[in-house]
């Protein structure tokens, strides 16, 4: 896009970072808040950005890491009724082959629902593969890689949890991603 010779012919960009979007999207409900950075950035604006890649990518990753946690919720309860079934059964481990429990319902959604999870995963695995291997340029990109990162390590990407209950090197890299959310944020801003 060939740039304006004199302020007068430029035309106002709006501000479309990521985050302004995620804000302005709140009320869309979350998948869908975090599916529009990347469908309403304009074709040429998104190709502009040196971390275009990147951020496609954290989009899709913030997307996916939603939709593992909605999956992982409605699992809960075939968790649960799974793990009073193991229990049951350690108390007739004679009683019970256990062909016989693994045929029973119960041990069949667990494994449905382990299966339907573990696609998940997978899908999050190959993202964040491609985070990994993808380089930053700006403060937008890194803030995708230390995203990408924290989730890598097991850590709860949750600021919200107790202190108890964050580890010492989970709090110290969840305040490296504050920082750099922080400083992504305010460079767009200048």
């Amino acid at each position: 896009m060939p740039k304006p010779t004199t302020a007068a012919n430029a035309t106002p960009m709006p501000v479309t970072t990521r985050r302004a979007f995620l804000k302005a999207g709140g009320a869309l409900g979350t998948v869908a808040a975090l599916a529009v950075p990347v469908a309403v950035l304009p074709k040429a604006e998104a190709a502009e950005h040196p971390d275009a890649e990147l951020l496609r990518l954290g989009a899709e990753f913030e997307r996916n890491l939603v939709l593992l946690k909605a999956e992982m919720e409605r699992n809960a309860p075939v968790r649960e009724r799974y793990a009073r079934a193991v229990e049951r059964r350690r108390g007739d481990l004679n009683r019970e082959p256990f062909d016989n429990f693994v045929k029973r319902r119960v041990v069949v959604e667990h494994d449905d629902a382990i299966d339907r999870e573990d696609a998940f995963f997978n899908a999050m695995d190959a993202v964040t593969s491609l985070i990994r291997s993808t380089p930053a340029r700006t403060l937008d990109g890194l803030a995708v890689k230390v995203r990408a990162t924290a989730y890598d390590c097991h850590f709860s990407l949750s600021f919200d949890l107790p202190p108890d209950q964050i580890g010492w090197q989970e709090g110290c890299f969840l305040q490296l991603v504050r920082e750099v959310e922080r400083m992504a944020k305010e460079a767009t801003h200048v």
